[in-house]
């Protein structure tokens, strides 16, 4: 491993084998964890080289290795990679191509890639074409066109061995056939990366008559090359012919050279790449620079939004619906905290960190209202209240699945940063207030019955827990309870979680992408956890402290199920206020 660690400004080459660590080489060098730096990391056999802003920093031998991998890896930080190049580590010292003017009689020193355009066959040592002469070098030469292949129609390609060009970077060789640049060509490779760096066609065409061709390669002087001959053409003069190709040549360069070579342009366009084009050694790659990326992403919306209730302090927030791969299983809603200026959203959290809309398995696509804001700048929505894992067999009549209750948007600040803060809309207008249950400061221990004589299946519910100095591991209620079965809302005094467990909750079954019990973190605030609750006949919606952590699941219980039961374990816990309203329906005869 070529190691960069900013953190003791050392560059080392570390080895790893059967698990134990050695330092094959290390050097300190200062290194500024907010520069960009340009690593290069060259290895050819035993031979490990590894560079630094152009600056040999490492160049060692380990003769030990036999097989492995090549790739990218980050421990105990986060890293972005841009730009990342792998060619060829190709090492020659030879000055001239193996076999240059064919003499051998055969291909020998070149390498057919594709196709029948150029094999043994068509080297020749026949002088002449139709009564007249080559003009070819020596005996042999390759004749692209021959009664022994297809003729015209067929087509290949032939690499020449690898050379370091050396001299004068003069390269010159003999061509004849026919004349298309972009089928029929000569051309100059660098052997790293297989970029062409010159591409020549017959463009001195006299039949099948060589010509002599000449480029200034010295540009390149000292790297690894090869030539490449490329026939793609068929019909008439589909073929070319190619002789006495010498790539090492000492002298002045001659006045006049055919081609001089240059650096191919760069494409400013960013290339296109999926991640199963690469193998994931150790750890997890993440398929996008952004949040959770499980299932699609659908139902965007940016809005910008009020910090703890001052207009004049915002930020925007980017809300996204993903399918599958949510908290809780299947659809679900996250969200991202940053900047907006009319053209770009910049998320302003690590591209790594989730931030969920709700943690129940039922808030997706949520929508926002335009133009009704709160006094102080909030914005009001509605949501979803299904999930696509089921939503087509819940078992409901006359309607399939429903919407949440609107609520009011904005953003708190948290130890953690800034988080959505999500408030229900009143429902004072549709309270039972003659029904109206209140407690204050009573001791919860294990299975109270305090509520053993409320029998309701809509209702809101609004509970304040003392957790200062708590004895009790978990405590909450049990809601639409019934004989055997039941809905626990709750909280985990050690995780510091709000969580909802339907497993119970009756005969429905939610398949098993979904998780049974689904839970969101909440710190207490000022020593107390507040749960804003509001129980319907197949829903159930929790809001925790002001609505830092929302969580709404369906339930499908038998209605007969109206029981509620308010719990701990573990010891006693406190219920500083509880309020319960029954509540009546929306809609009129």
């Amino acid at each position: 491993m070529a190691n960069i660690d900013a953190l003791n400004d050392t560059i080392k080459i570390m080895k790893i084998e059967n698990g134990d660590i050695s330092i094959l080489a290390e050097k300190t060098i200062n290194l500024d964890t907010d520069k960009r730096y340009h690593l290069k990391a060259s290895t050819h056999g035993k031979n490990i080289k590894i560079s630094l802003d152009g600056n040999l920093i490492h160049d060692v031998n380990d003769s030990t290795f036999s097989s492995g991998h090549f790739g990218l890896n980050v421990w105990n930080s986060s890293t972005i990679f841009q730009d990342v190049k792998v060619g060829k580590n190709i090492m020659t010292n030879e000055k001239e191509i193996t076999n240059h003017d064919f003499e051998t009689g055969d291909l020998t020193g070149w390498s057919t890639i594709e196709g029948n355009a150029f094999t043994k066959d068509h080297v020749t040592n026949v002088p002449s074409y139709w009564g007249r002469d080559f003009g070819h070098q020596g005996n042999y030469h390759l004749w692209g066109f021959t009664d022994l292949q297809k003729g015209d129609d067929a087509t290949g390609e032939l690499h020449s061995s690898y050379f370091k060009l050396d001299g004068s970077g003069e390269i010159n060789f003999l061509l004849g056939g026919g004349n298309d640049i972009n089928n029929r060509y000569v051309s100059l490779v660098r052997a790293s990366d297989d970029q062409e760096l010159i591409r020549q066609a017959n463009t001195k065409f006299k039949e099948e008559k060589y010509q002599k061709y000449v480029w200034d390669a010295s540009k390149y002087i000292g790297e690894v090359l090869y030539i490449k001959a490329v026939d793609q053409a068929t019909g008439g003069w589909g073929h070319l012919n190619m002789d006495d190709v010498n790539v090492y040549n000492e002298g002045a360069m001659p006045n006049e050279v055919d081609q001089v070579v240059k650096e191919p342009e760069k494409d400013d366009s960013k290339e296109s790449g999926i991640l199963t084009d690469w193998s994931a050694v150790s750890g997890e790659w993440i398929p996008s620079t952004h949040g959770s990326n499980g299932g699609i992403w659908e139902c965007p919306t940016l809005i910008e939004l009020p910090i703890d209730g001052d207009p004049s302090k915002t930020k925007w927030v980017l809300q996204v619906s993903i399918n599958d791969g949510a908290p809780a299983g299947g659809s679900g809603m996250q969200y991202f905290v940053g900047t907006f200026d009319g053209k770009t959203f910049k998320n302003e959290n690590p591209s790594d960190q989730v931030l969920w809309t709700d943690y129940g398995a039922d808030y997706y696509a949520a929508v926002d209202w335009s133009g009704i804001e709160g006094k102080n700048g909030e914005k009001y929505w509605i949501g979803w209240m299904s999930n696509w894992q089921y939503a087509n067999n819940t078992p409901t009549s006359t309607w399939r699945s429903s919407t949440t209750l609107p609520r009011k948007m904005e953003l708190t600040q948290t130890d953690e940063g800034l988080r959505l803060k999500q408030t229900p809309v009143s429902l004072k207008t549709i309270r039972d207030k003659s029904e109206k249950i209140s407690y204050k400061n009573k001791v919860i221990s294990g299975e109270s019955n305090l509520l053993s004589k409320l029998s309701e299946d809509t209702f809101e519910m609004i509970a304040e827990f003392d957790v200062d100095d708590i004895k009790a591991t978990e405590f909450g209620f049990q809601v639409r309870k019934g004989a055997t079965e039941y809905t626990t809302i709750g909280y985990d005094v050690a995780a510091k979680q709000l969580f909802v467990d339907r497993s119970s909750s009756g005969s429905f079954d939610y398949g098993n992408n979904v998780v049974g019990k689904h839970d969101g973190p909440l710190n207490a605030l000022n020593g107390t956890v507040k749960m804003h609750i509001f129980i319907d006949r197949s829903a159930v919606e929790v809001f925790g402290n002001k609505g830092e952590t929302v969580i709404s699941d369906q339930i499908f219980p038998d209605p007969s199920s109206k029981g509620l039961q308010i719990y701990s374990k573990g010891g006693e816990v406190t219920l500083k206020s509880l309020k319960i309203y029954p509540l009546k329906s929306i809609w009129k005869r």
